[in-house]
């Protein structure tokens, strides 16, 4: 059919079996060794951070530690991007991260990074009320403990004590982001919740 247009245009017509050359429109395998290269230069700056960094002494404005008990604590939260943590005094064995915050100590139990921080954490510790909230944007991958979503509101949950560390982020890309989980795993180590992203 083509051939026929093309003749009738005044073009010669196209010979698909004369030459078939494998175009390269871009080399895929180059661009992720480099992606990755960024990445790993971005991840060392953070991991370098994090382990210079004292979340005991006062914090800067970029960076809060909040406890949460109720959905309506959540207000206090970033809203924004950024990059953040979640712990608590819920006993969990095989937990690789061994940062620790608050008075209580409360062990890093996730990190992650979100464009919407605040949204990102309902859905982590108040799982049910969040599925069930009409949302434009629904996050499917969220904390879970012994195989189980959170909901601190309520049952065991609601017996321990929730904080969140947020780093405030704006005008942040996700490669950056996902570059301070990196950092953050190697200076900490990974925390249990995030084991199964």
């Amino acid at each position: 059919m083509y051939s026929r247009f093309a003749t009738a245009c005044g073009e010669a017509p196209l010979n698909c079996d004369a030459k078939r050359q494998k175009i390269v429109l871009y080399d895929i395998p180059a661009l992720t060794k480099k992606h990755r290269a960024c990445l790993d230069e971005m991840a060392n700056h953070f991991k370098e951070f994090f382990r210079n960094f004292d979340y005991s002494t006062k914090l800067p404005k970029q960076i809060r530690l909040r406890g949460i008990r109720s959905a309506a604590d959540l207000s206090q939260v970033l809203r924004g991007p950024g990059f953040y943590c979640i712990a608590s005094t819920v006993s969990t064995t095989g937990n690789g991260c061994k940062l620790k915050l608050g008075e209580s100590l409360a062990t890093i139990v996730y990190r992650g990074h979100s464009h919407t921080v605040r949204e990102r954490i309902e859905s982590h510790l108040f799982y049910d009320s969040y599925r069930n909230r009409d949302s434009a944007r629904r996050f499917t991958v969220c904390l879970k403990l012994d195989g189980k979503n959170i909901n601190i509101d309520r049952g065991e949950a609601a017996k321990h004590e929730w904080l969140v560390l947020t780093h405030s982020m704006p005008n942040s890309k996700v490669l950056i982001r996902e570059a301070a989980e990196v950092g953050f795993d190697a200076a900490f180590g990974r925390p249990i919740g995030s084991d199964r992203e």
